[in-house]
């Protein structure tokens, strides 16, 4: 199958290239994008100089918006399995095997590589865990399944949920938990596996205080608008993709 692997990168000139050969040094015939989220340092040049695409925005898109830029760079490219991946040294290559070859071997259409799953040692805030916990209820119980890490950034898309994000949903993501809800709408199982992910290496989360109390609003906005969105969604996408 035909994968990409989409780098998630904003202002991370200090792990990006640790990152990059991280990903190069466990490569079996993937391809590596960068999305650069309008970064002011030296992350877009460090990767051009190491020779792998990157695909600038001219203005930050906060923390979800780059979910349509891979989605439609896969789509437009032929990509059969898209995966994300953060430039600031979380997650692991030797990894990737986890939430690829579930989607490979047919198991699952989206693959989330949990923190909270297996012998991980990852432990977020305690506001953050809390945001989580939060979610995860809300989530398992549309899904008639447990899903933990509702917030996790490494995940696996197959081509299914690639084109619904592409050529059907055009909206902007605002958040994982709108993106888990539409995907399955839309029909595709959603699996969660367990990985190993470190601490960031350098820089901040984007998760400053202001977010945390935002986060919970925001995502109960949209939650809400997925759920409006429901019906129509499996009206009209399953009639489009079945055909």
């Amino acid at each position: 199958m035909k994968v990409l692997i989409a780098v998630i990168a904003y202002n991370e000139e200090k792990s990006i290239k640790s990152v990059i050969d991280d990903l190069n040094n466990h490569n079996i015939g993937y391809d590596i994008v960068v999305i650069d989220n309008a970064s002011f340092d030296n992350t877009k040049y460090i990767c051009e100089k190491m020779d792998v695409k990157v695909l600038s925005h001219c203005v930050n898109s906060d923390i979800n918006g780059t979910w349509k830029t891979y989605f439609n760079y896969a789509y437009r490219n032929g990509y059969d399995i898209v995966c994300q991946f953060d430039g600031d040294g979380q997650h692991s290559a030797k990894e990737l095997h986890k939430i690829i070859n579930p989607i490979i071997n047919k198991e699952a259409n989206q693959v989330i590589g949990s923190r909270f799953l297996g012998n991980s040692t990852y432990k977020p805030s305690f506001a953050r865990r809390l945001g989580i916990k939060v979610f995860s209820i809300i989530l398992s119980s549309v899904f008639k399944y447990k899903i933990r890490d509702v917030t996790s950034g490494f995940i696996a898309f197959d081509k299914r949920v690639i084109s619904f994000f592409s050529s059907y949903f055009k909206n902007e993501i605002n958040d994982s938990n709108q993106t888990h809800l539409l995907s399955f709408f839309s029909g595709a199982k959603i699996l969660e596996v367990p990985v190993n992910m470190s601490q960031r290496q350098h820089g901040r989360s984007l998760f400053n205080w202001s977010e945390i109390i935002a986060y919970p609003v925001k995502g109960f906005f949209n939650i809400a608008e997925c759920m409006l969105l429901k019906k129509e969604i499996k009206r009209e996408w399953m009639i489009k993709y079945e055909s």
